[in-house]
């Protein structure tokens, strides 16, 4: 019932740094915004492109979209990740952690891997595949 409530920790170690970092489930409104903040991303962008670079994706993209999304699939997973805002997905879902450096600064100063990582686990802990609220909904 409460997003807040649901927490993980992850481990990281790229090599360099080593420590954890504690996760939290964005609640509704932290998703809605994190899309919101993703279609505004999007449509800034497509409003600086000239009206031949727009015809030249819609033509591109045709047969992409023709193309199904197969439910539970790595394509559909992608979809997911990309509908939601990575810095407003980071900087409402990672709580806290053990590096030294502040949370607020140190978020901005991630290398990717790392942003990437943390973006894909909160999503998953937030918005989990269909087949996982299935089956725990099975399971309940």
């Amino acid at each position: 019932m409460f997003a807040s409530r649901v927490k993980k920790t992850i481990e990281v170690n790229d090599g360099t740094d080593k420590g954890s970092v504690v996760i939290r489930k964005l609640s509704a409104r932290s998703l809605e915004r994190a899309r919101e903040a993703r279609q505004m991303s999007a449509a800034k962008l497509t409003t600086s492109f000239g009206p031949d670079m727009i015809k030249a994706f819609r033509e591109t993209n045709k047969e992409v979209a023709a193309a199904p999304v197969v439910a539970g699939s790595k394509e559909a997973r992608e979809t997911t990740y990309a509908s939601y805002d990575r810095d407003t997905v980071l900087t409402q879902g990672v709580e806290s952690w053990t590096f030294k450096e502040n949370l607020v600064d140190g978020l901005n100063d991630l290398d990717e891997p790392i942003a990437e990582m943390l973006f894909h686990a909160i999503i998953d802990l937030s918005d989990p595949p269909k087949a996982e609220v299935e089956k725990l909904e099975k399971n309940a």
